[in-house]
């Protein structure tokens, strides 16, 4: 847990700058901080009733729905997310940006990595069993857009319902333009 949560806050100190004031004023990171430990209280049988205890929490303070037995990976960042809702069966690759009134529900819908879902999107699956609804790597959501069918790794979907109107090269996600934006270059 300690370190997905230490690359969430790396990411949140990218995305809202330095500042210890910025910890208690943007309720971003509280959202993942209550999240993050509500999966680890989900990890231990006898913790399970505190994990959705922070789950309502979360419900409560935010307006976000995003349960404990979803897989997450680090660097998760939320911006203004009031009205999340995420299905329990998702999966969501590392360093994803999720903004406002997104849902994603449906059973099995499975998110890669860098990928940019824009507010009020959602992804909606009907897909049962082994399969599932992907979204590729370094992909963005449109505003709006409804998705019900696999995206592919850096394309742009938009409209209703999502259709590709675009992609971007390879590497140009939003955790590199921040970086680049900041004059911070990985090595």
């Amino acid at each position: 847990m300690m370190t997905l949560l230490r690359e969430d806050l790396n990411i949140f100190k990218l995305v809202k700058g330095k500042g210890i004031s910025k910890y208690f004023y943007f309720p971003e990171i509280r959202m993942i901080f209550i999240f993050r430990l509500s999966q680890y209280c989900y990890k231990y049988k006898i913790l399970r009733p505190l994990a959705y205890i922070f789950t309502n929490l979360n419900d409560f303070l935010h307006g976000i729905w995003i349960g404990p037995r979803i897989e997450v990976g680090k660097g998760l960042s939320f911006a203004h997310s009031r009205g999340l809702v995420v299905n329990p069966t998702a999966k969501i690759g590392d360093y994803c940006s999720i903004l406002q009134r997104v849902t994603i529900g449906g059973p099995n819908v499975t998110i890669g990595n860098y990928v940019e879902i824009l507010a009020g999107a959602q992804i909606i699956s009907n897909k049962r069993g082994k399969g599932s609804l992907v979204i590729g790597d370094e992909a963005v959501i449109a505003a709006g857009a409804v998705v019900t069918k696999d995206v592919p790794a850096n394309a742009i979907v938009a409209g209703v319902p999502a259709t590709i109107v675009g992609y971007r090269n390879k590497g140009d996600n939003w955790v590199s333009y921040l970086n680049n934006e900041k004059g911070i270059h990985a090595s």
